[in-house]
């Protein structure tokens, strides 16, 4: 006999079947592919479901078992309320995420994941330590928080500092120190306002940290997506620019780039432009190269350096893809490049590849715009 969980699960599960039959025939494409897995999956769990309900019987006793009611699941107390399951389907869509994105967004959700294992087994662990929920309740705290606090601590201190740095950067030259003095007048003068007057309560002194807190942190990240005062940005690479890597006319970026850079550790190439001609030097080969070795998904520092007499930048072509935009082929040809090098100046190329260099139908190269035979060959294995 199906209890009536069972016939709801039943139930479920079979329309939802349907749904992806009839889905899966009559819509086609990626758009249909993609919802007819979806319905699928749910129909996978409903069975699932279905299948433990059968089993369990809905958690039924019989009336005709008085020694089973006390154990029975509808007995027991009920577990206390948590946030994380919430916080566990975070971090997998980190991992997702992570997957096709930055690795370090794939390495945060293995963090919140063993962050969520560990603070959900002691709670469930210490919610059954006894019948006394306030007992159990302070179990909890005397185990985690001796953990938890110092963590929490480092992370809020981490996005204030953070926060606060944006704005910083932010802010002109001019106008950064006096901003960086009125608030630190600001802070000096509610502490000594809060020290003069013991007894204020704490609840006002919280709520003035929250609402200070809360301000910074949101103005942080408004000035964060702003970017940087123009006067910081990296003038040697000109990213995604097809017009202005395809040419060596000066544009307002070269006026203001500089023409010398640092000494660099763990470059990969030095590639010098004399004479008309491209030449690529790697340590440990003694005469020049005609292609260069990239480590994919690492990244690499290219110094260019120009000993020509005419003003020439380098470019970075980074094949040819097609994709497909709304069910349109459309051929992509990534370029990055350097600010315009004058004689004798050096720029700094930094590239990280995702894609291999065989996936592309054109190879990887570094040229010199409008200078024709100069090419090297970048490989990405």
């Amino acid at each position: 006999m199906f209890t009536t969980g069972s016939k709801l699960f039943l139930g479920a599960t079979v329309l939802c079947l349907v749904a992806t039959v009839a889905y899966g025939i009559t819509r086609g494409g990626d758009v249909g592919w993609t919802a007819s897995v979806g319905l699928l999956t749910a129909t996978v769990a409903l069975a699932f479901l279905t299948g433990v309900n059968f089993f369990t019987r809905d958690g039924n006793v019989s009336a005709a078992q008085q020694e089973a009611a006390p154990l029975a699941g509808a007995a027991q107390p009920a577990p206390g309320r948590s946030m994380w399951p919430a916080v566990a389907a975070l971090g997998l869509g980190l991992l997702v995420v992570g997957l096709i994105t930055e690795p370090v967004v794939f390495k945060a959700g293995i963090v919140v994941l063993i962050a969520v294992i560990l603070e959900w087994m002691v709670q469930v662990w210490s919610e059954r330590a006894s019948a006394d929920p306030v007992y159990n309740a302070s179990l909890r705290k005397r185990l985690l928080h001796p953990l938890e606090f110092p963590v929490l601590a480092a992370l809020g201190l981490g996005v204030v500092i953070y926060s606060f740095s944006r704005i910083m950067l932010f802010l002109s030259k001019t106008s950064g120190p006096v901003v960086f003095g009125v608030i630190a007048l600001l802070v000096l003068l509610v502490g000594a306002l809060f020290a003069l007057r013991p007894d204020v309560k704490r609840g006002l002194v919280a709520g003035v940290c929250a609402i200070a807190g809360l301000g910074l942190v949101s103005t942080g990240a408004v000035m964060a997506v702003d970017g940087e005062r123009d006067d910081l940005h990296r003038h040697e690479i000109i990213a995604e620019e097809p017009e202005v890597c395809r040419s060596n006319e000066e544009t307002e970026v070269d006026e203001k780039s500089s023409q010398s850079i640092a000494a660099k550790s763990n470059v990969t190439a030095i590639v010098t432009f004399e004479d008309g001609r491209l030449r690529a030097s790697v340590e440990g080969i003694d005469q020049p190269v005609e292609s260069i070795t990239i480590q994919r998904s690492a990244p690499s520092n290219i110094i260019f350096r120009n000993l020509d007499e005419e003003h020439v930048r380098l470019t970075a072509n980074l094949g040819t893809f097609e994709t497909d935009v709304n069910g349109t082929q459309v051929l992509e040809q990534p370029v990055t490049c350097t600010a315009l090098v004058e004689e004798g100046g050096s720029q700094l190329l930094s590239l990280t590849l995702r894609t291999p260099s065989v996936a592309s139908s054109t190879p990887y190269t570094l040229t010199v715009p409008e200078v024709e035979g100069t090419a090297i060959e970048i490989v990405v294995p």
